[in-house]
């Protein structure tokens, strides 16, 4: 029987994801009905996987669960590193599947453990964008032509976060990483408050605006399929 409210919690937050991360791709929000309906049917199950398996360790380690999940998802977004969706898809997780034994894991919490899988396959956009930037200054392209403003270190970060684009405003899913001040390009990280704007000129800076919900969806499948990816890169390098 618990096994069974295992399989429909994972199946219903599998779902809840999906569709989420989908509709914040598409409408970069997601309607909080999607998350009451979840959270709901989740917690009710979490409810009646504790009595019927009750113990008081594994109540101590759902209170845990619980503490840090629901804890550092609203700390993130208090804090402004990810947005509203984004937290409360991380204490549905929490609420929903407090605890899972996969077969690689540092710890058994869902929540916490989906976050940080989510955070680390987000650096695959970063190293993308330096790959992709190094490739295109070994190429002899001129990437900071009209930034002899900025200094070194945010050129740099530049780097990390995007891309120069010559056809910039055509681009579906992109966000400036540029704007004009009494004439003059600077860099902006004004992505980072989730405003959504259209580049001022074809020829800009530009960053990949992907959801973080979709990478903590992606790291919720990989915790219950294969664990967290913190102990995995540990085993990796021992």
């Amino acid at each position: 029987m618990i096994q069974a409210l295992d399989q429909i919690r994972i199946l219903l937050l599998t779902f809840t994801m999906i569709y989420a991360s989908y509709s914040d791709w598409l409408r970069r929000e997601v309607d909080d009905k999607v998350w009451i309906f979840s959270g709901a049917i989740g917690a009710t199950l979490t409810a009646i996987d504790l009595i019927l398996g009750y113990s008081l360790s594994r109540l101590m380690l759902t209170m845990v669960s619980l503490a840090f999940g629901l804890g550092l998802a609203y700390a993130f977004y208090f804090f402004g590193l990810y947005g509203g969706a984004d937290a409360k898809a991380v204490m549905v997780i929490s609420i929903s599947l407090p605890l899972h034994d996969p077969p690689y894991r540092l710890h058994p919490f869902t929540g916490l453990a989906s976050l940080s899988n989510g955070l680390l396959i987000s650096l695959i956009i970063p190293l993308s964008m330096f790959i992709m930037n190094l490739v295109m200054i070994l190429r002899g392209e001129k990437l900071f032509q009209g930034f002899e403003h900025e200094s070194k270190y945010r050129k740099l970060i530049a780097l990390f976060l995007g891309i120069r684009s010559r056809n910039a405003r055509r681009k579906r899913f992109w966000l400036p990483l540029e704007k004009t001040v009494d004439g003059k390009r600077f860099f902006s990280f004004e992505f980072l408050t989730f405003e959504l704007k259209r580049p001022e000129r074809d020829d800009s800076w530009i960053t990949p605006g992907i959801p973080l919900l979709i990478f903590i969806a992606a790291g919720f499948i990989l915790f219950i399929l294969v664990g967290d990816l913190i102990r995995l890169l540990i085993s990796a390098i021992l």
